[in-house]
């Protein structure tokens, strides 16, 4: 699993009760690249992207099922997830 950098960037800046909620759904994504346990949806017209919902914030990330990746592309507010 990689962040880009804006994902790390936002990662950094979370209140630490975000932060904590924010590591265990990623640690949750690295077993399985969409897991029952979390609020997961594909995104309309993307290949293989999805998002988490975590409360007030949203988890975009890629899922790369050749190389077995995933790449986390925002960490965001919901209200600037989807614009």
């Amino acid at each position: 699993m990689s962040l880009t950098k804006n994902a790390a960037k936002s990662y950094n800046k979370l209140p630490e009760k975000s932060k904590n909620r924010v590591e265990a759904a990623l640690n949750e994504l690295q077993y399985s690249f969409v897991p029952n346990k979390l609020d997961v949806k594909k995104l309309k017209g993307f290949k293989n992207v999805y998002r988490v919902r975590l409360g007030k914030w949203r988890i975009i990330y890629r899922v790369d099922t050749e190389e077995k990746s995933i790449l986390v592309y925002g960490l965001l507010p919901r209200k600037n997830a989807y614009g």
